[in-house]
């Protein structure tokens, strides 16, 4: 039962931070729309290591503080 918990718990927080990858990505995409020079020298310099972090680390912590949120459950 508990393992079950904080599994669901880990679960549900990386998905939480799949979901703010994807509204993070939306709002970059629309200042990119609004902003397209700004957005061409941003995306340059630093893009593709923003795009990467947030892509890995969000979910990651996402799925950290599910996992203790199920460990507060289980208590």
């Amino acid at each position: 039962m508990r393992t079950s918990i904080l599994a669901w718990s880990a679960a549900s927080g990386i998905l939480l931070g799949a979901f703010a990858d994807v509204l993070i990505a939306a709002a970059i995409l629309i200042a990119a729309r609004l902003l397209p020079d700004a957005a061409t020298r941003w995306m340059q310099r630093v893009g593709p290591v923003a795009w990467t972090a947030a892509l890995l680390v969000l979910p990651l912590v996402g799925g950290v503080l599910g996992y203790l949120e199920g460990q507060l459950k289980t208590r």
